[in-house]
C-alpha cells in the first residue's frame, strides 16, 4: 500500500532545470495530484539535486512548499537521500514510490532499496495512470501531513541535539494514556484501521474482519483490550497503539503506529498490560521508560487529546450500570444514545449506600443491573437483607430526587454455580429480586426487567454474566420500553 511518494524536481515536478538557470514551468497536473493525495492520506516528499534555498523559493512561488515533507534537496547521491527520508518517516520501502526522470537515479535508488517502486517521469502515461488509480483507491482517506510534521520537527531538533537518543526523548515531555476494555468502544473504527493497516510494528501479525471490532471490544468477559494515546511537546499523535489479551492470558494483538517508533511506547504499553493481565512474555521489554509519563484516563488533559479521535454523540439519554455487561447492553441498544460503566468507573449499590458515591454522569434513564450487588463482592461480606433493602430504597430516592427513571435488571433465580459463602444462592437472589419488585410496585418511575424471561434454558450457569444472544434480547426489550415511555 503506497503511503509516500518521493519526487524529483527538474523535468519531473516541473519542466526545466533550476540549477542551469531555466525558467521552470510547473506541471499543474502533478501539482494537483500532490495536493489531492495529501488530503487523502498519501504524503509527498522531495529528493532532488538542487540548491535548497533556490528550490524552496521556487516551490513557495508555486504555493507547493508546504505540500512536501522531509525535503532532501542537495547535491548528494539519490540512493542515500531516499533511504534517509524513508528511515526518518519510519516507513518501509515497500510502501514508497520514487519518481524521477533520470534512469541513472532510478537504478541507483532501486539498487539501494530493492523493495521500493520507481517510476520514470518521462513515461507520462504510466505516471498519470498510477496517480489516478492511487487517488481512487485512497478516496475518503484522512490527511496525515500534520502528523508527519511532528516527526519532521523532532528530526530537526534531534539532529541539533548533542546528546543520546534517550537524552533527547527526556526533553520531549512524552505523555501516554491507556484506555481499557469497553471504554475503547468509541474508538473501534480507529483501532480496526490500526490493526489492519499496521505491518512494521504489528508484533502478532493479527488482523480482524472489517466491522468486527466493536463486537470484540464489548465481549469484556473474553477480551481485555487496551489502546494507547500519545502526545508530547511537538504535538498530538492520537491513538497509536493497541493490545488485546484473550482470557487475560493470550496476547492476541500487540501493535503500534510507526509514528511513535523509537519512543518507547511499546515497552510502556507492555508494562501496563503486564500489570493487569497474566501475560508474562512480550516481544519488547515490559518496562515503563523514565521519559514517559502515564496520564489517567479520567483526567482533563487526556480528554482534550482524545477529542480529535472520539466522535461527539451528544449527551447520553440512558446510563447503563451493569458492571462488565454495560458496554454490550449499550452497544446493542438501537437508536438511543447511551453511556455505560467500565471498570473502575462502576456504580455499585454498596458504594452508593456506604459512601453516597455516584460515579460518572446521571442520565434521564438509569438502567441498573441489580445482580452486580447480590453477593459479597462490593460489600466486604454478605449484607443482611434489611441492609440491602435500605440501600435499594436509598438509591430509589436518589433517582427520584434527580428526576431520573430507574430500570432494574433482575437476574435469573435458577442457576447452577451456587456459592453459599459469597451469597450467590438462588434463595438469596429470589429474596433480593422481591425487594426490587416491591419497590417497582410502589414507585411510578421504577420498573424491573426479568432477565429470566430472555433465558432459553431453564437453568443458567452464571446469573451475573450473559451471552451475546441474551444481551441483544435484553437491549431490544429496553429499547422498546424506553421508546414507549417517550411516546
Amino acid at each position: 500500500m503506497t503511503k509516500l511518494i518521493i519526487w524529483h524536481l527538474d523535468d519531473t515536478l516541473w519542466r526545466g532545470t533550476l540549477a542551469e538557470g531555466d525558467e521552470v514551468t510547473l506541471d499543474e497536473h502533478l501539482a494537483t495530484a500532490v495536493r489531492t493525495l495529501n488530503e487523502q492520506g498519501v504524503v509527498n516528499a522531495i529528493c532532488s539535486k538542487n540548491d535548497l534555498e533556490a528550490a524552496k523559493a521556487k516551490l513557495e512561488e508555486f504555493g507547493l512548499w508546504d505540500a512536501f515533507l522531509f525535503p532532501e534537496i542537495s547535491f548528494t547521491p539519490k540512493g542515500a537521500g531516499v533511504a534517509r527520508i524513508i528511515s526518518d518517516m519510519q516507513l518501509r520501502p515497500h510502501d514508497v514510490v520514487f519518481v524521477d526522470d533520470n534512469p541513472v537515479n532510478l537504478r541507483e535508488v532501486g539498487y539501494a532499496l530493492p523493495d521500493i517502486r520507481v517510476i520514470d517521469a518521462t513515461t507520462t502515461q504510466e505516471l498519470h495512470t498510477f496517480l489516478a488509480d492511487l487517488a481512487r483507491s485512497t478516496e475518503g482517506g484522512t490527511s496525515r501531513v500534520e502528523r508527519y510534521r511532528l516527526l519532521e520537527r523532532k528530526r530537526s531538533d534531534q539532529t541539533a541535539s548533542a546528546g543520546s537518543n534517550e537524552e533527547f526523548l527526556r526533553t520531549c515531555a512524552i505523555k501516554m494514556t491507556v484506555v481499557e476494555r469497553s471504554d475503547n468502544l468509541p474508538y473501534a473504527e480507529r483501532i480496526e484501521e490500526l490493526i489492519n493497516r499496521t505491518n512494521q510494528l504489528n508484533y502478532t501479525k493479527s488482523r480482524v474482519e472489517p466491522g468486527s471490532m466493536q463486537e470484540e471490544i464489548v465481549a469484556t468477559s473474553r477480551n481485555f483490550t487496551y489502546s494507547a494515546f500519545v502526545w508530547d511537546r511537538y504535538g498530538d499523535y492520537g491513538l497509536v497503539g493497541f493490545a488485546s489479551v484473550r482470557h487475560r492470558r493470550v496476547l492476541e494483538h500487540f501493535l503500534f503506529s510507526c509514528r511513535t517508533m523509537n519512543m518507547g511506547i511499546e515497552s510502556a504499553m507492555a508494562a501496563v498490560v503486564s500489570q493487569r493481565t497474566f501475560v508474562t512474555e512480550y516481544p519488547v521489554p515490559a518496562e515503563l521508560p523514565d521519559w514517559i509519563e502515564l496520564v489517567p484516563q479520567d483526567s482533563e488533559e487526556f480528554a482534550a487529546h482524545a477529542a480529535s479521535t472520539l466522535q461527539e454523540t451528544g449527551d447520553a439519554e440512558v446510563r447503563i450500570m451493569a458492571n462488565c455487561q454495560s458496554a454490550a447492553l449499550a452497544h446493542y441498544l438501537p437508536g438511543i444514545r447511551a453511556s455505560f460503566d467500565n471498570y473502575p468507573r462502576v456504580f455499585t449499590l454498596a458504594g452508593f449506600h456506604r459512601h453516597q458515591y455516584f460515579p460518572g454522569k446521571l442520565a434521564n434513564t438509569l438502567v441498573y443491573g441489580a445482580f452486580v450487588d447480590y453477593d459479597q463482592s462490593y460489600w466486604g461480606g454478605v449484607p443482611g437483607l434489611d441492609e440491602y433493602e435500605a440501600a435499594a430504597r436509598g438509591f430509589v430516592a436518589f433517582a427520584a430526587e434527580k428526576d431520573s427513571e430507574l430500570v432494574v435488571l433482575l437476574p435469573p433465580e435458577a442457576f447452577s454455580n451456587e456459592n453459599e459463602a459469597s451469597g450467590q444462592t438462588p434463595e438469596r437472589y429470589a429474596a433480593a429480586n422481591n425487594i426490587w419488585r416491591g419497590l417497582a410496585e410502589t414507585h411510578d418511575r421504577v420498573s424491573v426487567v426479568e432477565i429470566a424471561d430472555h433465558v432459553h434454558d431453564t437453568t443458567v450457569q452464571d446469573p451475573r454474566h450473559f451471552d451475546r444472544d441474551l444481551l441483544v434480547s435484553l437491549s431490544l426489550t429496553l429499547a422498546q420500553r424506553l421508546g414507549a415511555a417517550r411516546a
